[in-house]
């Protein structure tokens, strides 16, 4: 079996140097942004820069040639290269998150298998679990059918992000019956979901190109293709997919916290380099009015720190609490719901702190091109990512009733 999955490798000045490397990749993130975003065009000359920096091996264990970042140093970094763009840093996170999935999800051999490519090689891996039915939380209707040696994978993936320059797509598909067709039973269908991975470029899979979202759109969620793909057994990476995924769910919420907490704290700055030399001139009241002098502005900016700060206390405590195996439920369910915790705070509070923000600034905010009318698009995807506030509302207090 796998080695455990939360423990803290990097000394205080290993991590240090991430974050200041980090740091500086995000201004390049900042510099490519907006003309990937007006584009909608994916950002192939930062995946080289991450594979030239060794980063695709942050989370990957030392003992296979990684960094050793346990969860709480990959957020954080995460979060520092969000701050300079959100949507690129959504994008590679793809990785990250799935790199942390697999530290528990499959067993030493499997990451003996591919974990050293990582670190050595920058190989990229994707993580394509939704479909257009039901997302995440429906069964997978990629099917794959049982032939000798293995499986022939066929089905369509629609929130493939990172898929473009991905060298390995990990995805999650139902074992047929021989003749292909699904078990009936529905309890059978939902234990024959696995995870299983394979080459980008293996034959019969493609990518379709499918994303033109309001926000979010430099991540390249396209559409992969399986047709007819054969999957070699020994790529059957985990037998139990749903309950194993949620089980590492962790490495998912907290990264997609992170996203949307160095979103929030580019957007304060945004706000505050504005709004400190903002003035309105004069006015019937006075000759001139600054508007950081204004109570309501103060107001405005006094939640939009409170907001930003609520969410970051809780993805380092949240964190902390998983490197130090204390202070959560035993319960699968209720340990689920917990964890999702950070990320519905921190997309939650991005949005308001960005809808803050513009009304503080003014139309002008508005206008496209304004750094905030980029981070007021980029922001309303969090709420969509699984679980969903809504799903993670209603798991929550169902896992809680009992």
């Amino acid at each position: 079996m796998a080695a455990p999955v939360h423990v803290v490798e990097m000394s205080s000045a290993e991590r240090e140097q991430a974050f200041a490397i980090c740091r500086a990749l995000a201004d390049e993130f900042r510099a490519a942004g907006p003309r990937h975003d007006e584009e909608n065009s994916f950002p192939y000359e930062l995946a080289a820069r991450i594979r030239e920096l060794r980063l695709p091996g942050l989370n990957i264990p030392k003992r296979h040639g990684g960094w050793g970042a346990d969860i709480a140093t990959t957020a954080r970094s995460v979060e520092l290269l969000a701050y300079g763009d959100p949507a690129i840093a959504l994008a590679f996170n793809m990785h990250w998150g799935v790199i942390g999935f697999f530290r528990g999800m499959w067993s030493e051999e499997h990451q003996d298998r591919f974990f050293p490519g990582v670190a050595r090689d920058g190989h990229l891996f994707d993580g394509a679990y939704s479909e257009t039915r039901a997302g995440v939380i429906g069964l997978a209707d990629t099917l794959a059918v049982p032939v000798e040696g293995g499986f022939r994978v066929s089905g369509r993936k629609s929130w493939g992000t990172l898929s473009l320059v991905a060298d390995f797509h990990t995805m999650n598909a139902t074992i047929t019956e021989p003749d292909g067709s699904l078990p009936t039973d529905h309890a059978e269908r939902a234990a024959r979901e696995v995870l299983l991975v394979c080459p980008a470029s293996a034959d019969g899979v493609r990518i379709e190109k499918t994303w033109d979202a309001l926000g979010m759109r430099a991540t390249g969620t396209e559409t992969v293709v399986f047709e007819d793909v054969f999957v070699p057994a020994a790529d059957l990476v985990s037998t139990r997919f749903r309950p194993d995924l949620f089980a590492n769910l962790e490495w998912q919420t907290l990264t997609f916290a992170s996203i949307y907490l160095g979103l929030a704290r580019r957007t304060y700055d945004e706000t505050l380099a504005i709004l400190r030399d903002k003035h309105l001139g004069a006015v019937p009241e006075a000759a001139d009015v600054k508007v950081s002098d204004q109570q309501l502005v103060q107001i405005g900016v006094g939640e939009m720190c409170v907001l930003i700060e609520a969410a970051a206390n809780t993805i380092e405590v949240t964190a902390a609490r998983l490197n130090e195996n204390r202070d959560l439920p035993d319960d699968p369910a209720r340990r689920l719901g917990w964890l999702e915790i950070p990320k519905v705070v921190a997309t939650e509070n991005a949005i308001r702190v960005v809808d803050i923000g513009m009304r503080l600034i003014g139309g002008g905010s508005y206008r496209r091109g304004h750094p905030l009318e980029k981070l007021y698009r980029d922001a309303r995807s969090g709420p969509f990512h699984p679980l969903t506030t809504d799903q993670l509302m209603q798991h929550l207090g169902s896992a809680e009733l009992g």
